[in-house]
């Protein structure tokens, strides 16, 4: 994580000043703001090539304490690095998203069905009687709503699982 933080500042472009802070545990954090205890100032520059003036960051800077890009030094049409965030979500979705996103759409269908079937098992048990007829009744009730909370369910999912591999087709076709 503290490698991660070092490289998105140092893939922001122009100079930034950044502190490497020791807590009270020995944990080692990087920050943009001065450390409250130990710590030293690392000044990361670009690796070549002229470094602009840095521009003031917005008021809207990140919550997680990482500088904001300078808005001079991010053009609209930037185009991302190699790694950058389409590369790491394509990434995801071939590895683990749409796999996850069939695996939801599998169990949701086998708890469906293991549930249809115990409501059925309790169904068979209903003696032939007034209190057992309307047992039975209820049962089937129960098992209607269940049905059509599992249908929905799984259309929900379903759809989710239609998104993510679309998704990826769009990303995909953005890198050829």
């Amino acid at each position: 994580m503290q490698s991660a933080a070092l490289a998105l500042a140092l893939a922001w472009g122009p100079a930034w000043a950044i502190n490497k802070c020791t807590g009270p545990d020995g944990r080692v954090s990087f920050q943009d703001a001065p450390c409250a205890g130990k710590g030293e100032k690392i000044e990361v520059k670009p690796a070549s090539g002229h470094v602009p003036a840095p521009a003031a960051a917005p008021a809207s800077a990140a919550a997680d304490g990482m500088p904001a890009a300078p808005a001079a030094a991010a053009p609209a049409a930037r185009k991302e690095g190699a790694f950058g965030p389409s590369w790491q979500r394509m990434t995801y979705l071939r590895n683990r998203g749409i796999a996850e996103a069939r695996a939801a759409v599998d169990a949701h269908r086998r708890d469906c069905a293991a549930r249809q079937s115990a409501l059925a098992a309790q169904k068979r048990r209903a003696n032939n009687n007034l209190a057992g007829a309307t047992w039975e009744q209820s049962i089937s009730t129960e098992m209607q709503a269940l049905a059509t909370t599992c249908e929905s369910r799984a259309r929900e999912l379903r759809e989710d699982l239609l998104s993510v591999e679309a998704e990826l087709r769009r990303l995909e076709a953005e890198q050829r």
